[in-house]
Protein backbone atom coordinates (compact mmCIF):
# COMPACT_ATOMS: atom_id res chain seq x y z
CA UNK A 1 0.00 0.00 0.00
CA UNK A 2 1.19 3.47 -0.82
CA UNK A 3 0.31 6.91 0.51
CA UNK A 4 0.49 9.45 -1.07
CA UNK A 5 1.32 13.20 0.46
CA UNK A 6 1.45 16.66 -1.50
CA UNK A 7 2.56 19.24 1.04
CA UNK A 8 3.18 22.69 1.09
CA UNK A 9 5.96 22.63 3.23
CA UNK A 10 7.72 19.66 4.71
CA UNK A 11 11.22 18.45 7.01
CA UNK A 12 13.48 20.21 7.78
CA UNK A 13 11.49 23.22 6.99
CA UNK A 14 10.08 24.70 10.06
CA UNK A 15 6.97 26.50 8.38
CA UNK A 16 4.34 25.36 11.44
CA UNK A 17 3.93 22.07 13.28
CA UNK A 18 2.85 19.72 10.40
CA UNK A 19 6.36 20.12 8.85
CA UNK A 20 7.70 18.27 11.93
CA UNK A 21 4.42 16.35 12.80
CA UNK A 22 4.40 14.85 9.22
CA UNK A 23 8.01 13.69 9.46
CA UNK A 24 7.64 11.76 12.39
CA UNK A 25 3.98 10.33 11.04
CA UNK A 26 5.81 9.39 7.53
CA UNK A 27 8.54 8.16 9.48
CA UNK A 28 6.60 5.82 11.40
CA UNK A 29 4.30 4.41 8.58
CA UNK A 30 7.92 3.95 6.48
CA UNK A 31 9.26 1.65 9.05
CA UNK A 32 5.96 -0.33 9.45
CA UNK A 33 5.90 -1.34 5.60
CA UNK A 34 3.89 1.35 4.36
CA UNK A 35 5.33 3.00 1.11
CA UNK A 36 5.27 6.63 1.42
CA UNK A 37 5.44 9.28 -1.52
CA UNK A 38 5.74 12.97 -0.77
CA UNK A 39 6.12 15.85 -2.94
CA UNK A 40 6.39 19.35 -1.52
CA UNK A 41 8.52 22.98 -1.78
CA UNK A 42 11.14 25.06 -1.13
CA UNK A 43 9.32 26.68 1.24
CA UNK A 44 11.35 27.68 4.71
CA UNK A 45 14.48 25.52 3.59
CA UNK A 46 17.95 26.78 3.21
CA UNK A 47 20.11 27.32 0.70
CA UNK A 48 22.36 23.64 -0.10
CA UNK A 49 20.17 22.50 2.80
CA UNK A 50 18.58 19.64 0.91
CA UNK A 51 18.25 19.01 -3.38
CA UNK A 52 15.65 20.32 -5.70
CA UNK A 53 14.44 19.22 -8.11
CA UNK A 54 14.75 15.27 -7.43
CA UNK A 55 13.32 12.45 -5.31
CA UNK A 56 15.52 11.83 -2.48
CA UNK A 57 15.36 8.20 -0.59
CA UNK A 58 14.84 8.81 3.12
CA UNK A 59 13.80 7.33 5.96
CA UNK A 60 9.97 9.26 5.36
CA UNK A 61 9.89 7.84 2.21
CA UNK A 62 10.30 9.09 -1.54
CA UNK A 63 10.51 13.14 -0.68
CA UNK A 64 10.25 15.21 -3.85
CA UNK A 65 11.25 18.94 -2.90
CA UNK A 66 10.50 21.44 -5.81
CA UNK A 67 12.78 24.51 -6.45
CA UNK A 68 10.37 27.06 -6.11
CA UNK A 69 8.41 27.85 -2.61
CA UNK A 70 5.18 27.68 -4.92
CA UNK A 71 3.55 25.11 -7.15
CA UNK A 72 5.72 24.50 -10.80
CA UNK A 73 5.41 22.75 -13.54
CA UNK A 74 7.68 19.59 -12.57
CA UNK A 75 5.49 19.95 -8.84
CA UNK A 76 2.58 19.22 -10.93
CA UNK A 77 4.16 16.43 -12.66
CA UNK A 78 5.16 14.81 -9.10
CA UNK A 79 1.46 15.59 -7.94
CA UNK A 80 -0.07 13.35 -11.11
CA UNK A 81 2.03 11.29 -10.76
CA UNK A 82 2.32 10.41 -7.14
CA UNK A 83 -1.58 10.46 -7.60
CA UNK A 84 -1.94 7.53 -9.63
CA UNK A 85 0.30 5.72 -8.31
CA UNK A 86 -0.71 5.78 -4.70
CA UNK A 87 -3.47 3.77 -2.65
CA UNK A 88 -4.71 7.03 -0.53
CA UNK A 89 -3.77 10.24 -0.86
CA UNK A 90 -3.52 12.69 2.31
CA UNK A 91 -4.01 16.30 2.00
CA UNK A 92 -2.90 18.04 4.77
CA UNK A 93 -4.59 21.86 4.28
CA UNK A 94 -7.80 23.11 2.58
CA UNK A 95 -5.86 26.23 0.90
CA UNK A 96 -2.46 25.69 0.15
CA UNK A 97 -2.02 25.85 -4.06
CA UNK A 98 -0.82 21.74 -4.01
CA UNK A 99 -3.67 20.39 -1.84
CA UNK A 100 -5.74 22.45 -4.46
CA UNK A 101 -4.74 21.09 -7.46
CA UNK A 102 -4.30 17.69 -5.95
CA UNK A 103 -8.11 17.56 -5.06
CA UNK A 104 -9.40 19.07 -8.05
CA UNK A 105 -7.04 16.12 -10.22
CA UNK A 106 -8.52 13.14 -8.23
CA UNK A 107 -11.92 14.59 -9.01
CA UNK A 108 -11.79 15.47 -12.21
CA UNK A 109 -9.61 12.17 -13.31
CA UNK A 110 -9.94 9.51 -10.30
CA UNK A 111 -13.21 9.88 -8.36
CA UNK A 112 -13.31 6.96 -6.88
CA UNK A 113 -9.31 7.70 -5.47
CA UNK A 114 -9.70 7.71 -1.51
CA UNK A 115 -8.65 11.40 0.26
CA UNK A 116 -7.98 11.99 4.33
CA UNK A 117 -7.78 15.36 4.69
CA UNK A 118 -6.21 16.41 8.12
CA UNK A 119 -7.60 20.34 8.18
CA UNK A 120 -5.11 21.81 10.27
CA UNK A 121 -7.26 24.18 12.34
CA UNK A 122 -8.26 25.75 9.28
CA UNK A 123 -11.94 25.62 9.18
CA UNK A 124 -11.77 27.42 13.05
CA UNK A 125 -13.58 30.63 12.52
CA UNK A 126 -10.49 32.82 13.52
CA UNK A 127 -8.33 31.23 10.72
CA UNK A 128 -11.58 31.53 8.14
CA UNK A 129 -11.57 35.54 9.05
CA UNK A 130 -8.14 35.94 7.00
CA UNK A 131 -8.26 35.70 3.27
CA UNK A 132 -11.72 35.30 2.94
CA UNK A 133 -11.88 36.12 -0.62
CA UNK A 134 -9.79 33.23 -1.34
CA UNK A 135 -11.09 30.28 0.97
CA UNK A 136 -14.85 31.23 0.45
CA UNK A 137 -15.03 29.92 -3.17
CA UNK A 138 -13.12 27.14 -2.88
CA UNK A 139 -15.27 25.93 0.10
CA UNK A 140 -18.63 26.07 -1.86
CA UNK A 141 -16.60 24.11 -4.48
CA UNK A 142 -15.23 21.30 -1.85
CA UNK A 143 -18.73 21.07 -0.46
CA UNK A 144 -19.83 19.72 -3.70
CA UNK A 145 -17.40 17.14 -3.80
CA UNK A 146 -16.90 15.48 -0.26
CA UNK A 147 -17.75 12.25 -2.01
CA UNK A 148 -14.76 9.48 -0.85
CA UNK A 149 -13.07 11.94 1.43
CA UNK A 150 -12.22 11.48 5.36
CA UNK A 151 -11.77 14.53 6.73
CA UNK A 152 -9.29 14.35 9.83
CA UNK A 153 -9.69 16.26 13.05
CA UNK A 154 -7.20 16.52 15.86
CA UNK A 155 -9.86 17.15 18.50
CA UNK A 156 -13.11 17.72 19.01
CA UNK A 157 -13.24 20.86 18.24
CA UNK A 158 -12.08 20.42 15.31
CA UNK A 159 -13.91 17.62 14.33
CA UNK A 160 -17.34 20.85 15.38
CA UNK A 161 -15.82 23.36 13.28
CA UNK A 162 -15.53 20.29 10.38
CA UNK A 163 -19.08 19.63 10.34
CA UNK A 164 -20.34 23.23 10.92
CA UNK A 165 -18.77 24.10 7.08
CA UNK A 166 -19.46 20.77 5.69
CA UNK A 167 -22.06 18.98 7.23
CA UNK A 168 -22.35 15.27 7.93
CA UNK A 169 -19.36 14.31 6.47
CA UNK A 170 -17.06 11.18 7.90
CA UNK A 171 -14.56 12.29 10.11
CA UNK A 172 -11.35 10.49 12.48
CA UNK A 173 -10.15 12.65 15.52
CA UNK A 174 -6.82 11.57 15.97
CA UNK A 175 -4.21 13.77 18.04
CA UNK A 176 -0.80 14.95 16.53
CA UNK A 177 2.05 12.12 17.64
CA UNK A 178 5.56 13.21 18.02
CA UNK A 179 8.73 11.81 17.91
CA UNK A 180 10.20 12.58 21.68
CA UNK A 181 13.32 14.43 21.59
CA UNK A 182 15.98 13.57 23.46
CA UNK A 183 14.78 14.31 27.48
CA UNK A 184 17.71 17.41 28.66
CA UNK A 185 18.41 18.28 32.16
CA UNK A 186 19.08 21.40 32.11
CA UNK A 187 18.66 23.63 35.32
CA UNK A 188 15.19 25.10 35.33
CA UNK A 189 15.74 29.12 35.04
CA UNK A 190 13.15 31.78 36.46
CA UNK A 191 11.19 32.03 33.11
CA UNK A 192 8.65 31.29 31.22
CA UNK A 193 8.17 31.13 27.96
CA UNK A 194 6.08 31.86 24.89
CA UNK A 195 7.32 29.65 21.39
CA UNK A 196 5.24 30.22 17.93
CA UNK A 197 4.53 32.64 15.16
CA UNK A 198 3.94 36.58 16.43
CA UNK A 199 0.01 36.52 14.88
CA UNK A 200 -2.75 37.94 16.47
CA UNK A 201 -4.69 34.84 16.52
CA UNK A 202 -1.99 33.86 19.37
CA UNK A 203 -2.89 36.54 21.18
CA UNK A 204 0.12 37.49 22.68
CA UNK A 205 -0.74 41.00 23.46
CA UNK A 206 -3.74 39.63 25.92
CA UNK A 207 -0.55 37.29 27.23
CA UNK A 208 1.70 40.00 27.92
CA UNK A 209 -1.17 42.26 29.68
CA UNK A 210 -1.71 39.45 31.77
CA UNK A 211 1.95 38.91 32.88
CA UNK A 212 1.91 42.84 34.05
CA UNK A 213 -1.15 41.77 35.83
CA UNK A 214 0.46 39.04 38.12
CA UNK A 215 1.81 40.28 41.43
CA UNK A 216 4.11 37.36 41.41
CA UNK A 217 5.66 37.81 38.15
CA UNK A 218 5.85 41.38 38.93
CA UNK A 219 7.82 41.26 42.16
CA UNK A 220 10.32 38.60 41.20
CA UNK A 221 13.12 37.35 39.27
CA UNK A 222 10.81 35.68 36.48
CA UNK A 223 11.09 36.79 33.05
CA UNK A 224 8.90 36.14 29.75
CA UNK A 225 10.94 34.47 26.88
CA UNK A 226 9.56 34.76 23.54
CA UNK A 227 10.60 32.60 20.96
CA UNK A 228 9.32 32.93 17.12
CA UNK A 229 8.99 35.35 14.38
CA UNK A 230 6.38 37.07 12.42
CA UNK A 231 5.81 37.08 8.89
CA UNK A 232 6.25 40.58 7.07
CA UNK A 233 2.71 40.87 6.38
CA UNK A 234 2.04 40.51 10.33
CA UNK A 235 4.94 43.25 10.89
CA UNK A 236 2.02 45.35 12.47
CA UNK A 237 1.22 43.42 14.89
CA UNK A 238 4.56 42.79 15.88
CA UNK A 239 5.23 46.65 16.27
CA UNK A 240 1.70 47.03 18.45
CA UNK A 241 3.38 43.97 20.60
CA UNK A 242 6.48 45.83 21.10
CA UNK A 243 4.68 49.04 21.65
CA UNK A 244 2.51 47.39 24.97
CA UNK A 245 5.55 45.90 26.43
CA UNK A 246 7.23 49.51 26.50
CA UNK A 247 3.65 51.15 27.94
CA UNK A 248 3.68 48.25 30.31
CA UNK A 249 7.02 49.08 31.67
CA UNK A 250 8.44 45.11 30.69
CA UNK A 251 11.25 45.69 28.50
CA UNK A 252 13.42 44.17 31.31
CA UNK A 253 11.13 41.37 32.35
CA UNK A 254 10.25 40.23 28.53
CA UNK A 255 12.63 38.94 26.02
CA UNK A 256 12.33 38.53 21.81
CA UNK A 257 15.18 35.41 21.13
CA UNK A 258 13.60 35.06 17.51
CA UNK A 259 13.47 31.74 15.72
CA UNK A 260 14.87 28.69 17.55
CA UNK A 261 15.31 25.77 16.07
CA UNK A 262 17.30 22.01 16.57
CA UNK A 263 18.54 22.03 20.15
CA UNK A 264 18.27 25.62 20.72
CA UNK A 265 14.72 24.73 20.67
CA UNK A 266 15.12 21.65 23.33
CA UNK A 267 17.06 23.97 25.17
CA UNK A 268 14.98 26.83 25.84
CA UNK A 269 11.83 24.50 26.68
CA UNK A 270 13.47 22.44 28.92
CA UNK A 271 15.06 25.37 31.12
CA UNK A 272 12.10 27.46 30.82
CA UNK A 273 9.65 26.76 34.16
CA UNK A 274 6.10 26.67 32.11
CA UNK A 275 5.25 27.51 28.59
CA UNK A 276 2.66 29.68 27.85
CA UNK A 277 -0.06 29.20 24.63
CA UNK A 278 -2.82 31.85 25.03
CA UNK A 279 -3.94 31.46 21.48
CA UNK A 280 -7.15 32.56 20.52
CA UNK A 281 -7.87 29.70 18.88
CA UNK A 282 -5.46 26.13 18.01
CA UNK A 283 -6.61 23.05 16.32
CA UNK A 284 -3.55 21.49 18.55
CA UNK A 285 -0.75 22.70 19.81
CA UNK A 286 2.35 21.09 18.82
CA UNK A 287 4.51 23.15 21.55
CA UNK A 288 2.35 21.61 23.61
CA UNK A 289 3.73 18.27 23.46
CA UNK A 290 6.74 19.65 22.37
CA UNK A 291 7.63 21.07 26.42
CA UNK A 292 5.62 18.74 28.18
CA UNK A 293 8.64 15.86 26.31
CA UNK A 294 10.93 18.14 28.33
CA UNK A 295 9.25 17.98 31.69
CA UNK A 296 8.21 21.67 31.53
CA UNK A 297 4.36 22.17 32.55
CA UNK A 298 1.88 24.18 30.21
CA UNK A 299 -0.19 26.78 30.85
CA UNK A 300 -2.85 26.75 27.24
CA UNK A 301 -5.98 28.49 26.88
CA UNK A 302 -9.13 26.75 26.49
CA UNK A 303 -9.26 27.89 22.63
CA UNK A 304 -6.56 25.59 22.94
CA UNK A 305 -7.91 21.77 23.07
CA UNK A 306 -5.58 20.92 26.00
CA UNK A 307 -8.02 19.97 28.86
CA UNK A 308 -5.96 16.77 29.16
CA UNK A 309 -3.60 18.92 31.39
CA UNK A 310 -5.41 19.29 34.41
CA UNK A 311 -6.27 15.75 34.23
CA UNK A 312 -2.98 14.23 34.10
CA UNK A 313 -2.15 17.63 36.36
CA UNK A 314 0.53 18.82 34.23
CA UNK A 315 -0.55 22.69 33.76
CA UNK A 316 -3.70 24.55 33.47
CA UNK A 317 -6.38 24.94 30.88
CA UNK A 318 -7.54 28.44 31.29
CA UNK A 319 -9.41 31.44 29.68
CA UNK A 320 -7.17 33.92 28.17
CA UNK A 321 -8.48 36.67 29.67
CA UNK A 322 -5.22 38.80 30.85
CA UNK A 323 -6.59 38.67 33.85
CA UNK A 324 -7.12 34.96 34.49
CA UNK A 325 -3.34 34.40 32.49
CA UNK A 326 -2.34 36.65 35.47
CA UNK A 327 -4.30 34.44 38.22
CA UNK A 328 -2.53 30.87 35.87
CA UNK A 329 0.94 32.71 36.28
CA UNK A 330 0.64 33.57 40.13
CA UNK A 331 -0.89 30.16 40.85
CA UNK A 332 2.21 28.33 39.07
CA UNK A 333 5.03 30.74 40.56
CA UNK A 334 3.29 29.88 44.26
CA UNK A 335 3.62 25.67 43.73
CA UNK A 336 5.28 23.98 46.26
CA UNK A 337 8.83 22.46 44.91
CA UNK A 338 7.57 19.25 45.54
CA UNK A 339 4.29 19.91 43.62
CA UNK A 340 6.04 21.69 41.19
CA UNK A 341 8.27 18.32 40.89
CA UNK A 342 4.76 16.18 40.08
CA UNK A 343 3.75 18.48 37.39
CA UNK A 344 7.38 18.33 36.11
CA UNK A 345 7.18 14.16 36.10
CA UNK A 346 3.03 14.17 34.98
CA UNK A 347 4.52 16.14 31.76
CA UNK A 348 6.70 13.60 30.85
CA UNK A 349 4.08 10.70 31.83
CA UNK A 350 1.31 12.71 29.54
CA UNK A 351 3.70 12.95 26.34
CA UNK A 352 4.60 9.07 26.78
CA UNK A 353 1.05 7.73 27.75
CA UNK A 354 -1.21 9.73 24.87
CA UNK A 355 1.46 11.13 22.18
CA UNK A 356 4.08 8.82 21.39
CA UNK A 357 4.46 8.09 17.56
CA UNK A 358 6.16 4.96 18.37
CA UNK A 359 3.10 3.24 20.32
CA UNK A 360 0.40 5.14 18.28
CA UNK A 361 1.07 4.68 14.73
CA UNK A 362 -1.25 1.80 14.64
CA UNK A 363 -4.33 3.64 14.81
CA UNK A 364 -3.07 5.33 11.36
CA UNK A 365 -2.17 2.49 9.74
CA UNK A 366 -5.68 0.55 10.35
CA UNK A 367 -7.67 4.05 9.09
CA UNK A 368 -5.21 3.84 5.62
CA UNK A 369 -6.42 0.03 5.23
CA UNK A 370 -9.73 0.42 5.97
CA UNK A 371 -10.06 3.08 3.72
CA UNK A 372 -7.84 1.55 1.14
CA UNK A 373 -10.57 -1.92 1.28
CA UNK A 374 -13.68 0.40 0.43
Amino acid sequence: MKIYFPIGAFYPSQIGGPCNTLFWHTCALKSNGIKVDITTTALGLKDGEVELDKILEKKCGSVYYGSSQSVSGNIIKQIVSGIRSANVIHLNSLFNILSIISFFYVKTFLPKKKIIWSVRGELSPNALKFSRLKKKPLLFLYKKMTGNILFHSTSEKETEEIKSVFGDVKTVEIPNFIEPSKRRDDATKKQFLYLGRIHRIKAIHKMIEGFSKSEQFMNSDFKLIIVGKHEERHSDYYEEILKLVESKNLQDKIEFRGHLTGDDKEKVYAESYALILPSETENFGNVVIESLNQGTPVIASTGTPWSILEKYQCGFHINNAPHEIADAIDRMIDLSPDKYNKMRENSVLLVDQEFNINTQIDKWINIYKNENSK
